[in-house]
């Protein structure tokens, strides 16, 4: 049953990538397409981390197609990337979650957007919110060498008054703990910086205690997927 399912969840994959992404082509996708490839349709999500595992690999396979752009409209950025992994994904839950949409295409704006769902989850003292740290995770990070203030507000950190603290933005694909439960590292998927194409990077507790993305401090966190109530 094991190899079948994930047989499933790399063709449902590589369908979506060999699509393109395009907004066009998943606004003209029928529903009972959406729902033949559904694999995370229970309360479980058992199949939520052999898709992202998957789904990354598919994207690491092509990375001239997917090179770092800050051209908006290729949403090939770290905002960009996300988007377009919340797309695969709302072709294989059934409807039944929430993701944020193209108008969403900044970090700062996507912060704004979980926030608004109830579900941003600030953090000012990273090492004692290790266990936040979990597959399905979407992470918040701020400018490289950005001091956290002690006291955080969702202004403060998407900008509705000033410039916003968050600067980018990942998911968690996989974790590494002790058998105590101590984290020691984990794997972030997201689109990188330029001249660099999309892919998974490993974030390790001792070149970076504070569970930043090397020099971006993690400033917030929320789930991936969020109940369509």
């Amino acid at each position: 049953m094991k190899k079948v399912f994930f047989g499933i969840c790399f063709v449902s994959v590589l369908f979506y990538l060999n699509r393109g992404g395009g907004e066009e082509s998943i606004e003209n996708e029928t529903s009972d397409r959406r729902t033949d490839t559904s694999l995370i349709c229970n309360d479980r999500t058992e199949g939520l981390a052999p898709f992202l595992a998957e789904y990354a690999t598919g994207i690491e396979s092509e990375p001239d197609k997917w090179m770092y752009s800050n051209k908006a409209s290729d949403y090939k950025d770290c905002s960009g990337m996300f988007i377009r992994l919340c797309e695969a994904l709302s072709e294989v839950t059934c409807d039944k979650y929430l993701f944020p949409g193209r108008t969403f295409h900044s970090s700062r704006a996507l912060a704004a957007w979980y926030y608004r769902q109830g579900e941003l989850q600030v953090i000012t003292k990273p090492m004692e919110s290790s266990d936040l740290i979990q597959v399905g995770q979407v992470m918040f990070y701020g400018q490289p060498g950005t001091k956290t203030p002690k006291r955080l507000t969702i202004d403060m950190l998407s900008g509705g008054s000033q410039q916003g603290l968050v600067g980018h933005v990942g998911v968690v694909v996989a974790v590494d703990r002790t058998e105590e439960g101590e984290l020691e590292a984990y794997t972030i998927y997201h689109g990188r910086s330029s001249g660099k194409p999309a892919a998974r990077s490993i974030i390790r507790k001792a070149q970076n205690p504070d569970f930043g993305n090397w020099g971006q401090p993690w400033l917030a966190v929320g789930p991936i997927l969020i109940n369509n109530n």
